[in-house]
This record gives C-alpha cells, structure tokens and sequence, in this order.
C-alpha cells in the first residue's frame, strides 16, 4: 500500500537445501539452508526497528526510485536440528527393568540451532522543501568498507552526499544491501521424556 494506493510489488528468489536423517540408532537430525533476496518498491514493511524514512518514499507518484533490497530480506539463513533418544529401557542397549526403566527410559535430548544473516539499513534521507518529496542522500562508496566499526558508527558516513539539486532523487536506495544490522545466532537445548499410556479394558 503506497500513500493510501494498492501500488507497491515485490519479488522473492532463493536456493534452499534440506538434509534429514531419520531414527536411526536413536539419532535424528535434520538440516536446512536458503540463500534468498526480497526486492520490493514498498519501503514502509512492518519491521520499523530496521529503519524507515520520515516521508517514506522519495516520491510515491515513481516507485522506481524505491526498487531496493527489502527491509525484511535475510539474505543467508541455517536451522539446523538435532535430537538423540537414550537407550535405556526394554529392548534397549540399557534395560535397568522396573523402577530404573520408568525413571531413566524415554529421555530424549534435543538441540536446535538457527543462524541468519543481518537485515539492510534504511539510507539516510536529506529532507526537501517540496511537500511530496523525500529525499534521500547521493550514494557515492561502499557504506560497509573504509572504516572502523564499532558500536558508534556502523556504516561509513563519507559515503553519503547531499545532491546538487533538491528537486532530484538521491542515489542511495531504500535500503542498503551492502550495510545489515547484526544477524541473529541461537541456540536452543531441551530434554523431555515420553510416557506411555496404558488402556485397560473392563
């Protein structure tokens, strides 16, 4: 939805894999990849944390100017699951029978694992005089190169200028593909234990 019209679009291509072993030996696992691109002309998503623009588009009445990597593209993500069922009960490598059986049998260990690479940075914008104009700044180097990143600064400023003129578009689109914010890394482990029940007929 662009300035109250059904006008924006965007396109999704990626490459995913998936590995997956099954119960085998008590082990289970199974592993997937996708190395994927949103571009989109709509750079007003529901992500506000990632960055947006005060007057949203540098003008509304020509999308061509925000045709960018959208602001929810994660360009590399991994999930990778693994769980492993402890042999100890009946017909098991560990059969300890009664009590032993009920305490230490049925555990299962389960681990999850997901990696995601980072989401674009909005462009700075410069502002402009003209009521339907947004502009944004020229851009005229690689933004993630040349400096020092730290906590205080995490794009290199220098490669952004103001343009000649106000009542031109700046350069710099939407988002940067080349300046994400910190992907996402975690970890997840659990133990559960599975019960039988049992049905008695009267």
């Amino acid at each position: 939805n662009i300035a109250g019209y059904p006008a924006g679009d965007s396109e999704y291509s990626s490459m995913q894999a998936k590995v997956q072993k099954r119960l085998t030996s008590n082990f289970t696992t199974l592993a997937a990849f996708t190395w994927g691109k949103l571009m989109t002309n709509d750079g007003f998503p529901p992500l506000q944390y990632v960055g947006s623009h005060a007057g949203k588009y540098q003008d509304w009445r020509n999308l061509e100017y925000e045709h960018s990597v959208s602001a929810q593209d994660v360009k590399f993500v991994f999930a990778g699951q693994a769980s492993y069922d402890l042999p100890v009960g009946k017909g098991q490598l560990v059969n300890l029978n009664g009590v032993g059986n009920a305490i230490a049998g049925g555990w299962t260990i389960n681990g999850i694992l997901y990696l995601g690479s980072g989401i674009p940075i909005a462009s700075p914008s410069v502002g402009s005089a003209v009521s339907y104009f947004n502009q944004r700044a020229n851009l005229v180097c690689n933004p993630s190169k040349g400096f020092s990143r730290g906590v205080s600064q995490w794009v290199n400023n220098s490669c952004f200028a103001s343009p000649a003129s106000p009542f031109v578009p700046g350069t710099a689109p939407a988002y940067l593909d080349s300046a994400r914010a910190m992907g996402a890394r975690n970890l997840d482990l659990s133990a559960y234990k599975n019960f039988k029940l049992r049905e008695t007929m009267v």
